[in-house]
């Protein structure tokens, strides 16, 4: 899923009124905990520093997280419009959702790729 397919999606189920830039901040935001807590903590990770989104560049760039795990971005911008919409009832509802699908991924990922491995030899040269 890319950052326009994100938010071209949750603007067709939940339209709100929030712009682009926004939206784009939020899915910029999860991707970069996504990245620190689960993907560099783990060998093969192909870049060291994951750079924020903008809307001028970065429309078409693959959200980090894999099909079929990327409804996650959808339930984490629906709990976002929600939150700062000030319906807490519903943000924590799609807060759990998003939670679930969260720990899905990471789960999967967990299961596929091999940690980071710091082992060093006290003493040795």
């Amino acid at each position: 899923m890319t950052v326009q397919q994100a938010v071209a999606q949750i603007q067709n189920v939940k339209p709100n009124q929030y712009d682009m830039e926004t939206l784009v901040r939020w899915l910029s935001q999860l991707d970069g905990k996504i990245f620190r807590e689960v993907i560099a903590a783990h060998e093969g990770a192909e870049i060291d520093v994951l750079a924020p989104y903008d809307t001028q560049n970065d429309m078409g760039t693959e959200l980090i997280v894999p099909a079929p795990f990327d409804d996650l971005y959808i339930k984490y911008l629906g709990a976002q419009v929600d939150y700062h919409n000030a319906e807490f009832g519903r943000y924590n509802n799609a807060m759990v959702m998003f939670n679930v699908a969260l720990a899905d991924f990471t789960d999967h990922y967990n299961r596929t790729h091999m940690p980071k491995q710091n082992n060093h030899i006290k003493g040795a040269n």
